[in-house]
């Protein structure tokens, strides 16, 4: 028991007040020894004195004198061997009531009487003990002050912990010694390591990037520390380039010398792309748009300048005028409408409508251009087709532009075959517009829906402005929550596959 414990080290220490009791300081060994010495030497002189007094014959007075000295000392002697056995009797029962409360554990009064000549003895004691209490009880509240403190501490590391793994960046921590000491699930899938094999081992065993340790390590280093460093990391993981905007910040001692850092990486690959198809897209629209334009300009010039010889030349140039106007409408007006599906500002009008009607419409009014291309156009639309939720308008503007464009990527000769049914396993009304045109590659298939994206087989066949495809995929997907899938082989044709689900209603977004 703990107080146990305090009385034996208070007894201890005492030394010779110790665990060997009170007889040593008091020395009642050699006093009862030395008592018994004396008596022996006065038992012996008396009878000594008295054995002369008879020889010499001394009177009787002489006799009677010695006698009663003899009796006195005698006496005096065995008082203070009685006095002796008394005080030895007391302090053994002191004794064992001190072993008592030390053996309860408690701190109690002695409860017991005290010889008077023991009394400064135990007051000195009593005031050592008090003094061992105070002292004790001191270093228990101090205790109780460090236990408190390493609980708070323990309480902030495990919370510091808890947001650190818990947060979607990468994040690394990095001890005085330049170890690992703290990762999350993110810094183990950039880094390619496993926390529970790589804590507390150094960095360059951890991390295979030297570019990356030198910089953690200069950030640890650094004169200057605490000042967070910030800037662009740039890594390549399967293939695939990533770009991060890095923050280190550098943790101080506590007697202000460097010590460990904390890494965060902030993944800005999607920004970057977000900035570059930016720079892209205003590129194109500018060189879309310069194309038409300059076409009209040159045009215009030349009719102001009277190059046109007979109306026949006018008529020409006045017609090449309108379809160069015609083009840039058209392109002016699909930027718009693509910016506005992404962005969720278009505002859909559905209603329930059978699209085989719709797409009939459509056949009918690309019949003369196909007589003219020399394209066959053929439909098979199945009987008893359901009824669809859609925006009239998108869906055939949509419809319209994969028919066209199959038509314009088919060489004469050529056939486009339009086909509608129903998916009732997963209730989809289905329209696959197929062509034997000249194909497209592999390379190509997964950029096809991109802006402004053409292929050079297309380039080279026709005119456009790679934004028909990418208007569909957003009229499918984003408005009527379709799909949209493309199957080709280069020289032999391709086939588009549009799906619309027969519910729910497409998506609408409130005009602002």
């Amino acid at each position: 028991m703990r107080l146990a414990a305090e009385h034996r080290n208070l007894l201890k220490g005492l030394g010779p007040l110790g665990t060997n009791g009170f007889m040593p300081i008091l020395s009642m060994n050699r006093l009862t020894y030395l008592a018994l010495g004396l008596l022996v030497l006065v038992a012996a002189t008396s009878l000594g004195g008295i054995l002369g007094i008879i020889r010499k014959n001394a009177p009787v007075e002489y006799l009677v004198v010695w006698c009663a000295c003899g009796s006195l000392v005698v006496m005096a002697i065995v008082m203070m061997l009685l006095g002796k056995a008394r005080t030895q009797r007391s302090l053994q029962v002191v004794e064992q009531r001190l072993r008592r409360l030390i053996q309860e554990g408690r701190l109690d009064d002695f409860g017991v009487a005290i010889p008077e000549e023991m009394r400064p003895v135990m007051a000195a004691l009593c005031e050592y003990v008090d003094q061992v209490r105070d002292r004790v009880d001191h270093l228990q509240v101090r205790k109780k002050e460090l236990d408190i403190q390493m609980l708070v501490a323990e309480t902030e590391r495990r919370k510091s912990e808890a947001i650190i793994l818990s947060q979607r960046e990468a994040v690394l921590v990095i001890d005085g010694f330049g170890d690992l000491a703290l990762a999350n699930a993110a810094a183990e899938r950039l880094c390619g390591f496993s926390l529970q094999d790589s804590r507390h081992r150094p960095l360059n065993r951890v991390l295979s990037d030297a570019s990356l340790i030198d910089l953690i390590r200069e950030a640890r280093e650094q004169p200057g520390a605490g000042a967070c460093r910030q800037l662009e990391y740039t890594t390549s993981r399967d293939g695939e380039g990533r770009t991060f905007h890095i923050i280190l910040s550098p943790l101080l001692e506590a007697d202000g010398r460097p010590g460990g850092v904390v890494v965060v990486f902030h993944d800005i690959t999607q920004e970057r792309q977000a900035a570059q198809v930016k720079v892209d897209f205003v590129s194109a629209v500018s060189h879309e748009l310069r194309t038409p334009l300059s076409s009209i300009k040159a045009y215009i010039e030349m009719l102001l300048d009277g190059e046109a010889r007979d109306e026949a030349d006018q008529a020409n140039f006045l017609r090449i005028v309108s379809e160069e106007t015609t083009r840039l409408q058209r392109l002016i007006e699909n930027i718009l409408n693509i910016s506005r599906i992404e962005s969720g500002l278009i505002q859909p009008c559905p209603e329930l409508i059978q699209p085989h009607g719709l797409i009939r419409i459509i056949l009918e009014t690309l019949a003369p251009q196909a007589a003219d291309k020399g394209v066959e156009l053929d439909y098979c639309l199945g009987e008893g087709l359901p009824s669809i939720w859609a925006d009239r308008d998108m869906l055939h503007r949509a419809i319209l532009n994969v028919i066209s464009n199959a038509m314009k990527y088919t060489p004469a000769g050529g056939r486009v075959q339009v086909n509608a049914g129903f998916d009732a396993a997963r209730r989809h009304y289905v329209i696959t517009v197929t062509d034997n045109g000249i194909g497209i590659r592999d390379r190509d298939l997964g950029r096809i829906f991109d802006k402004f994206y053409r292929s050079k087989e297309a380039a080279a066949v026709a005119k456009g402005t790679g934004l028909g495809l990418n208007l569909v995929k957003h009229i499918v997907e984003s408005v009527h929550r379709g799909e949209i899938s493309v199957t080709s082989e280069p020289g032999k044709g391709t086939s588009m596959i549009l799906r619309f689900p027969l519910s729910p209603q497409p998506k609408t977004r409130a005009q602002p």
